[in-house]
């Protein structure tokens, strides 16, 4: 534990070297600490394990002032952060990769990968509460070997992290040495893209998964060596479609990530269930003006499945009514028919077979999606009012995947406006815009992100805690009372 200031020192005027004995860190620690403003992130994660509190205080309230030179890292609009959901073997969501890019930037290159790390730490951990907002879920965070001998890394919960290392890293003793120091502080580690025969087995000894990259398949069969694998989980990335989905449980691979869940085989001629056709004539009766809250309490009742799957939902954390609902009619009466009009849309996602009302993944994401879309519109101009035709967008763009039957035939069963319609359709309009900017953040097409929002003239920021919040409240689904 380093050693506490004593009020001497606090009153010193010294260089980042002198903190840095100080402070028994490194020299960059100190200059990063100072600059990005880290003890946000430290205070949020609970306490730094090597530095005391009051050292960094200290720091931060100026009591011990700092000569540095470095650049002054700036805030979270000159970067954007995008997160991909990881699922495990029984399609629950499992961890999520969180992807940061320099502004200009379409891929993962940061002229000081550091102090980039440092940055989103803050923002990411500190300001926005990203790991409150993904729940019980794993955070996967990309580093570099300079990263990782950072004490940066230590302002965060480590037994909620797994560091994605590239595999090509070279295996130094060094290296060794600070990845069995990290696990044993509580992190996992993820070697990327690894390879028998052109990645070292040596940092395979210290890694906890391994990710290898199935865009286009593998030129190796995972279970021929298990001499290699058998202490370490597989996690398949970049999977694209149903196939490589399907590519990488053959492979042995114990997680999946990538958009294949919203590109699956499309059946022209497959039959709605009748669950869900009940669920769509509900939907089509609420959008209906002239329809009385008498007529659509009877047509529940119709659906005692459904009605049941509806309380369990409408009493879950993220409907945030103060108290817990036991009828149809206070349903009604607490929600109103907008809300109820929302929760329905959700219920078309819950598990088909059983109709149990549990949440499903595309239940899960297609709520983050309606959030963060509603959340788009209030910081657009003059938008506020698309609020539930953003919610109800978002919700319905996954239908296609949920069904496996084209959208434009689910779309006939509703009647929807032509906005909606053509934002749904044709990604037309500002609905169908912001609808594109969800799918390129979701695909990690950050060239076409940026030039949609900036099209919007979208702040970034205010983009960054929208997604936060809508992780949270689409993870609240899954507490359901």
């Amino acid at each position: 534990m380093g050693s506490h200031l004593n009020a001497h020192a606090y009153q010193q005027v010294c260089s980042t070297r002198e903190a840095a004995d100080i402070l028994g860190v490194s020299l960059r620690t100190v200059q990063l600490w100072v600059d990005s403003g880290i003890l946000d992130a430290w205070k949020t994660a609970g306490g730094h394990r090597r530095v005391s509190r009051a050292s960094i205080e200290a720091l931060q309230k100026g009591r011990l002032s700092v000569h540095s030179d470095t650049m002054h890292v700036g805030g979270d609009g000159e970067f954007f952060l995008a997160n991909q959901p990881i699922f495990g073997g029984n399609g629950r969501i499992f961890g999520y990769e969180l992807l940061y890019r320099d502004r200009g930037q379409t891929t993962a290159n940061f002229a000081d990968p550091i102090r980039a790390t440092a940055q989103v730490i803050r923002v990411a951990f500190g300001e926005l509460g990203y790991l409150g907002a993904i729940g019980d879920a794993l955070c996967f965070i990309n580093v570099t070997e300079d990263v990782l001998h950072e004490d940066t890394l230590m302002a965060l919960e480590p037994e909620r992290i797994v560091l994605e290392l590239p595999a090509s890293t070279p295996p130094t003793e060094r290296l060794l040495e600070r990845c069995v120091f990290l696990k044993r502080a509580g992190f996992q580690l993820l070697l990327e893209n690894y390879h028998p025969g052109r990645s070292s087995e040596r940092l395979l000894s210290v890694a906890d998964f391994v990710k290898l990259d199935l865009r286009d398949g593998l030129d190796f069969d995972a279970r021929q060596y298990p001499n290699i694998f058998g202490q370490v989980k597989l996690v398949g990335g970049k999977l694209e479609t149903e196939e490589a989905y399907e590519a990488a449980r053959s492979f042995g691979c114990n997680y999946f990530q990538g958009y294949f869940f919203a590109h699956p085989k499309i059946d022209r001629g497959r039959q709605i269930s009748p669950q869900r056709a009940a669920l769509l004539d509900l939907l089509r009766l609420m959008l209906t003006a002239d329809v009385s809250n008498a007529e659509i309490e009877k047509r529940l009742k119709l659906e005692p499945a459904l009605c049941l799957n509806l309380l369990r939902l409408v009493n879950s954390a993220a409907a945030g009514i103060p108290r817990r609902v036991d009828t149809l009619r206070e349903v009604l009466l607490l929600l109103g028919r907008q809300n109820l009009c929302r929760w329905i849309q959700l219920l078309l996602y819950a598990d088909d077979e059983q109709f149990s009302g549990l949440p499903n993944p595309l239940m899960q994401l297609a709520a983050f999606r309606g959030r963060f879309l509603e959340h788009l519109v209030t910081i657009l101009p003059g938008c506020i009012g698309l609020k539930d035709k953003a919610f109800m967008i978002g919700l319905l763009s996954y239908l296609e995947a949920l069904l496996r039957v084209p959208l434009a035939t689910i779309l006939r069963h509703l009647q929807l406006t032509d906005e909606v319609h053509d934002a749904l359709l044709h990604r037309e309009g500002i609905l169908g815009k912001l609808l594109a900017l969800a799918e390129a953040l979701d695909t990690q097409n950050f060239e076409s992100a940026t030039a949609i929002a900036g099209q919007l003239e979208l702040d970034w920021s205010s983009m960054h805690r929208g997604m936060v919040e809508s992780l949270g409240w689409s993870n609240a689904l899954n507490r359901l009372n």
